[in-house]
């Protein structure tokens, strides 16, 4: 490969992570004032109805795009990538409106389903960002395919803030006008059209300013052979991209009506279900830095892969693996540790900590989900970590359908520990047949579990017997919580040698890191 080519790609490719991770800071924290201002009904019943958009986000940012520039980049001969363009375009509009009739004349039964008939009109909204998608999802994977990563960047950061200041701005004006809180969230939810109407937007200005090979379109259509195959390396990709946004769907349908079936009454299990989705933006936070080491993972492993380099091939699966462990491991028991102050300071009342504290065990099962899936892939293993998601979802319908109706949230929270669980068995198996190596050193494991204990204890013992219960006073308890207890961790994994020298070179402010390393190691 040229290396002008390399030095392309490794642009391309820390553009497309920041504007990942800038996207899913701007997707968790919005949340938060939107909380603020409509409250748990409020957040209840915008989330009911987002796992509807992720999933078309999902299809026109991390699924269709990376299926389009794969084959695209594979093809040399510039007709027959024209070929491919069409034939794919053709598929999406194809799925778009498809999605788009059911969602939107379907909207009254799926909200009757949901168990909240007032949810049509959100449901309806959102539906119209299905028919914006094949076009987002085409011109983002024609610009990958090139070689081209700004594009699909920019638009999605372009989207998101977009997005986020309707909703925000939404929301103010909705109540400030009083209108119910059903229509606040149709209006939240315009958020994602027009948001996508920008991202389009973009995409455009980038393609008529560069001006790459004209698109021509003729009258051929796409073969069934392309588009059987094309459907089902898309349908394998989105599943795993789409895991939580899943869990989420399946929470929107059992959660709410579960509860009202089981007695409660329809304020009460709104409220409920709108305490419990709480735990999404501090889910999503959780994941950042997790999603931006999986999206390392995949050229790393490919190139290694590729080059024949076993033992640097190792290296990186292990490396990867033991930084998840140790950096999720953390930030889920430095959360559930501080998950009452944490959950005034961002959402006014410390309601549903307990619930939120079982939650949160996902981020570590997701972490480990993330890159487990994100090493299979980068081994060419594209149908197995869609099939560990569908075992998941399965295992996570049925445990909703026991635990909810007996436990409420608290069991709506177990069920996606206990699905995401079953997920990441199903990749651990798949990883260790294509990989058998032993994962985890058996030394290191005793040196971790002492250093999440010495994080813990000042945050338990601070919440055990000097409680601060206004929204400043926790405020200041779960910051400085955080802070004293991530700074112990840091202290044990380096002192420990969890982390070590060469380790850290391949970390963010690798050169500080070891600085500080050498200066613990010489005490």
């Amino acid at each position: 490969m040229a290396q002008t080519t390399i030095k392309n790609l490794m642009k391309g490719a820390v553009w497309l992570t920041l504007a990942s991770l800038l996207s899913k800071i701007l997707s968790a924290v919005y949340r938060i004032p939107f909380q603020n201002m409509v409250g748990d009904i409020g957040l209840y019943i915008f989330q009911q109805v987002y796992p509807i958009y992720g999933i078309a986000m999902t299809l026109a940012l991390a699924g269709f795009p990376i299926i389009v520039s794969r084959m695209i980049a594979e093809e040399n001969d510039e007709a027959k990538r024209k070929d491919i363009f069409q034939s794919a375009l053709q598929v999406m509009i194809g799925v778009g409106i498809f999605f788009f009739l059911i969602i939107f004349f379907g909207a009254e039964m799926i909200a009757s389903v949901m168990g909240d008939l007032h949810l049509t009109i959100l449901i309806r909204v959102i539906s119209f960002a299905f028919l914006l998608m094949p076009f987002l999802a085409i011109f983002r994977g024609f610009f990958q395919g090139h070689e081209q990563m700004i594009p699909t960047a920019v638009s999605q950061t372009i989207e998101q803030l977009v997005r986020v200041v309707i909703i925000i701005a939404g929301a103010t004006g909705s109540v400030a006008l009083g209108w119910n809180l059903y229509m606040t969230g149709a209006v939240a939810m315009s958020g994602a059209v027009v948001g996508g109407f920008g991202a389009l937007g973009t995409l455009f200005y980038f393609y008529w300013r560069h001006k790459p090979e004209q698109i021509t379109f003729s009258k051929k259509w796409a073969s069934v052979k392309f588009v059987k195959r094309f459907l089902a390396q898309s349908i394998a990709v989105c599943t795993t991209s789409a895991m939580l946004i899943l869990f989420q769907l399946l929470d929107s349908f059992q959660v709410y009506s579960l509860m009202v079936d089981s007695g409660i009454n329809d304020t009460a299990a709104k409220e409920l279900k709108g305490v419990y989705d709480r735990g999404q933006p501090l889910l999503q936070l959780g994941l950042v830095l997790c999603m931006g080491l999986a999206l390392a993972i995949v050229p790393m492993i490919t190139s290694s892969k590729a080059r024949g380099e076993t033992k640097e091939l190792r290296r990186s699966v292990l490396l990867i693996i033991k930084l998840t462990i140790l950096l999720s491991g953390a930030a889920t028991l430095g959360l559930i540790a501080i998950m009452r102050p944490t959950n005034q300071m961002l959402f006014e009342t410390a309601a549903g900590t307990g619930v939120l504290q079982v939650f949160i065990l996902s981020l570590f099962l997701s972490s480990l989900i993330v890159t487990t899936s994100s090493i299979l892939q980068g081994f060419g293993n594209m149908a197995g970590p869609a099939v560990a998601v569908c075992v998941g979802l399965i295992i996570k319908l049925i445990a909703n359908a026991i635990l909810v109706p007996r436990f409420a949230t608290y069991g709506a929270s177990w069920s996606t520990v206990i699905g995401l669980g079953a997920t990441l068995l199903v990749c651990y198996i798949l990883l260790k047949r294509q990989l058998p190596i032993p994962f985890i050193r058996k030394n290191m494991i005793g040196w971790a579990l002492i250093a999440f204990a010495a994080m813990v204890i000042v945050p338990v013992m601070w919440e055990a017997f000097w409680p601060l219960t206004s929204r400043l006073g926790s405020a200041i308890q779960a910051l400085f919580g955080a802070l004293i207890g991530g700074t112990i961790f840091f202290y044990c994994i380096i002192k420990f040698r969890l982390l070590t020298t060469r380790d850290l070179v391949y970390m963010p402010f690798g050169s500080k890191l070891m600085w500080l390393a050498n200066k613990i190691h010489k005490r």
